[in-house]
């Protein structure tokens, strides 16, 4: 069933362009600089602030996405807008985890330039024909009314700032073409677009995990526990990689734009997820003054495996795989059974840290074989997701410049 859009469910593709390959270099260094932020101080007040604060910075890159989506255009303005929001972002994370020894309104004010930006590379779709340019004015506006919310909320006196925040920022995660699910058209979608630009950043977050684990062994000596958890590291992650690589990038995505926003957005929960167990297994492998180190790992890891599942359990349903409820109930299992195994864990003596981190990848491996098996089962349109053949990525310049 067609969700918001009564337009075609595909159009032709044209290959990622080497300007959004460039875009996403800033969150490669976002990302390590907030995943350090938590590791240096591993508290609940430390996860919460600096996961908001990559969900902010995630949203930016939804929203280009999701014009890049539609209008795919690489000229000299194009160009200017990008760079000027990658450096915002850039400045943006600094000044975060330097925000004790500046003006914390900065952080604000920064985003919200880079908002405005945003607005204003939507602004220059809002004339073309068809229903492109009514869709591009509608996500126009929704971006500057978010803006001039967070101007609002520095006049606004502390205590209910928080709340005109919180406001803005829904506006920027609710996707927009829901406003047009109701019979009214919406812009066909990009499938085999948007389905390689999700697949482009998790890899990238699942490669920052395996440098932030290797940042902190290469600070000390290597012994055997060392050895063993990049061990549990390696066979965790390749299981991810086949789990998600092997079903959703060829399962595709639900008809209408406003099922491939939300699919979209389902990517931001499994790479916070992928983050926070890259954190996990370096709190795991890091040797403190305090004994309770690993019980801090062991939170994070269940957070992270309820992260990653609980995604790939919302991008299943968004995509066009049918039965969908196979697939779903061993992602569902596979929560629980991380969850029961860290308050075991956490309650039960005799099962160790060194124990559940085990168990995890057990539970990994268990579950990237039992995916294969239920996808035999499975069938997916023959028009939707990326072909075998087609998961080599190709990349050009834009080609409507030529």
């Amino acid at each position: 069933m067609s969700i918001g859009s009564e337009l075609p469910h595909t159009k032709i593709s044209a290959p990622v362009g080497f300007l959004e390959l460039f875009y996403d270099l800033v969150f490669v260094a976002s990302t390590m600089v907030l995943s350090n932020e938590f590791s240096h101080d591993p508290t609940w007040e430390s996860a919460g602030l600096c996961s908001l604060m990559f969900v902010m910075v995630w949203l930016l890159w939804f929203h280009t996405t999701v014009l890049m989506n539609i209008d795919r255009r690489d000229d000299i303005t194009q160009r200017a807008l990008m760079f000027l929001q990658m450096f915002l972002i850039f400045i943006l994370t600094l000044e975060f985890v330097d925000r004790s020894a500046t003006n914390p309104d900065l952080v604000g004010l920064i985003y919200t330039a880079a908002v405005f930006v945003l607005a204003l590379a939507y602004h220059r779709v809002v004339n073309k024909e068809g229903g492109t340019g009514d869709w591009a004015r509608g996500r126009r506006n929704r971006l500057i009314l978010a803006g001039l919310l967070m101007i609002a909320a520095f006049i606004i006196p502390d205590g209910i700032d928080f709340i005109i925040w919180g406001v803005a920022i829904m506006l920027l995660i609710v996707p927009t073409s829901a406003a047009h699910s109701r019979g009214l058209p919406t812009e066909a979608l990009d499938e085999h677009h948007l389905t390689e630009r999700a697949a482009l950043l998790t890899l990238v977050v699942i490669g920052e995990a395996f440098l932030k684990v290797a940042l902190v062994v290469s600070e000390g000596s290597m012994d055997w526990r060392d050895i063993s958890a990049i061990v549990v590291l390696f066979v965790i992650l390749f299981a991810l990689f086949s789990i998600y690589f092997d079903d959703i990038p060829k399962a595709g995505i639900r008809p209408g734009i406003l099922a491939g926003e939300a699919w979209l957005l389902c990517h931001l929960v499994l790479q916070l997820g992928v983050i926070a167990f890259a954190i996990g297994m370096s709190k795991y492998l890091q040797i403190a003054d305090r004994g309770h180190v690993h019980h801090y790992a062991i939170v994070i890891l269940c957070i992270a495996f309820t992260g990653i599942f609980g995604g790939l359990a919302g991008i299943g349903l968004l995509g066009n795989r049918r039965p969908k409820k196979p697939l779903l109930l061993l992602r569902l299992v596979t929560i629980v059974l991380a969850v029961g195994g860290a308050f075991a864990a956490w309650d039960v003596g005799a099962v160790t840290p060194v124990i559940y981190v085990i168990f995890l990848m057990v539970v990994a491996i268990a579950h990237a074989f039992t995916d294969e098996f239920l996808q035999r089962s499975t069938t997916v349109p023959t028009h939707s997701g990326i072909e075998a053949d087609e998961l080599v990525l190709g990349i050009s310049y834009d080609e409507e410049n030529k």
